[in-house]
């Protein structure tokens, strides 16, 4: 338990890692958001298919197959993510993002009729009301462009949909690559058909391949291992420990300030995460009861 609860930190710090290095590239004018996705992702897949190579060889390679949810979820999330970045603002964004991967996972849970505790349902409610009072704007309307807001429900849609399709993987590396692969074609075409008007540069390059190379095939290929050993409600609690980690970077790496509200806030998502883990512990310890 406690080494599943080690490898899902390591995860979420990844994926809030990769929410900084978005940030800082392109709200900092170095390079713009369709370029961004696409080297994130080709460095990512060409990681990822040096890991099988030396693990499996290329007949693994050659022999990737898409997997049509998979990839239409990554294709999705990788390109509301960046384009929504370059009008919203990051806190807005994250809620968007995470609040609605929430809906995507719990309403799956539901359609599986997957046993939900309540201490579950009060957990994920009180780590989004969190999440709500540490990223809601003052003024919303003047402040965020309403595309901006389309595109990260896009992406937390997508997001979703490719947490959802990896609880099935057999060989997590293996199919993680296959999605990347498969993703870069339509990523690729985005880049071509809506070039970007930011000019690229070295910094933005290595924000971008540390974002793609490290964050994201690894952090992702750790995810897919670790799906099959949770369940969706849990898989969706974690995920909101995201924001609030990026926050403690955001203080940490890039001098941002943090109030007495964020930290509430901070607290109020990790407690939420903590109630939701008891109730499936609970879950756990009466079914062996039972048995």
């Amino acid at each position: 338990m406690l080494r599943l609860i080690v490898l899902i930190s390591i995860t979420m710090v990844a994926f809030a890692a990769n929410s900084l290095l978005t940030r800082m590239a392109i709200s900092n004018q170095e390079l713009g958001a369709s370029s961004f996705a696409f080297i994130r992702l080709l460095s990512g897949t060409l990681v990822l298919i040096a890991i099988i190579l030396i693990r499996s060889g290329v007949k693994t390679v050659l022999k990737a197959r898409p997997n049509f949810n998979s990839v239409l979820g990554l294709s999705a999330y990788m390109v509301g993510f960046h384009y929504a970045y370059s009008t919203l603002d990051a806190g807005l964004g994250a809620l968007i993002l995470f609040g609605g991967v929430q809906l995507v996972m719990f309403s799956a849970s539901i359609i599986k009729k997957e046993s939900l505790p309540i201490s579950r349902w009060l957990g994920m409610f009180l780590a989004m009301f969190g999440l709500g009072i540490l990223f809601f704007p003052s003024k919303l309307p003047e402040a965020q462009p309403i595309s901006g807001m389309f595109l990260m429900l896009l992406a937390a849609f997508g997001w979703g949909i490719y947490s959802l399709s990896g609880k099935t993987a057999i060989d997590p590396i293996a199919r993680t690559m296959s999605n990347f692969i498969f993703t870069l074609p339509l990523v690729t075409i985005v880049y071509m058909f809506f070039p970007d008007t930011i000019p690229v540069t070295p910094k933005g390059i290595f924000l971008a391949i540390c974002s793609g190379a490290v964050m994201t095939a690894l952090g992702y290929a750790l995810w897919y291992a670790l799906l099959p050993s949770i369940d969706s409600t849990v898989a969706s609690l974690v995920q909101l420990t995201v924001p609030v980690i990026a926050l403690v970077m955001g203080v940490l790496l890039l001098d941002e300030l943090i109030t007495l509200l964020s930290m509430s806030a901070s607290i109020l998502v990790l407690g939420g995460v903590s109630l939701g883990l008891l109730g499936r512990k609970n879950m756990l310890q009466n079914n062996v009861t039972k048995s």
